[in-house]
């Protein structure tokens, strides 16, 4: 992984954490660089303005809840029933339960999409290439 690839994601991880513990009022660039320990205009360099750094926080929601491949693979070994389907949804909430931040994030971020605009779409669009 290249240093900025690597930069990106620590910024955007906290990002989360912000996202978390200060609402979506407390996600600001300055907010970012502090909880990522890099130099203050380190966040704002990578993400230009406060939608731009939201875009990106879904991309890595995805890939910090991706799904286990074996868990997935034996699951979908098995024939349709609602037991299936109870497992299926039982790994989703593993996966939200060991990501606290990550949910308290999609919460924020489902919340400031009710009154952002912007947000909404960009939650809507996650959501569906999601299923």
């Amino acid at each position: 992984m290249a240093r900025n690839d690597e930069r990106r994601r620590r910024l955007l991880d906290a990002a989360i954490r912000v996202l978390a513990e200060s609402g979506a009022r407390g996600l600001t660039h300055r907010a970012v660089d502090a909880e990522a320990e890099v130099p203050t205009g380190t966040a704002s360099n990578y993400f230009r303005t406060r939608d731009a750094l939201i875009a990106q926080l879904f991309e890595r929601i995805s890939q910090r809840l991706e799904p286990d491949a074996e868990v997935l693979a034996r699951l979908a070994r098995r024939k349709p029933s609602r037991r299936l389907f109870a497992d299926y949804m039982r790994h989703i909430v593993e996966r939200l339960s060991r990501e606290r931040d990550v949910t308290l994030a999609l919460f924020e971020l489902r919340l400031e999409s009710a009154r952002t605009p912007a947000v909404a779409e960009r939650l809507g669009a996650w959501r569906r290439a999601g299923f």
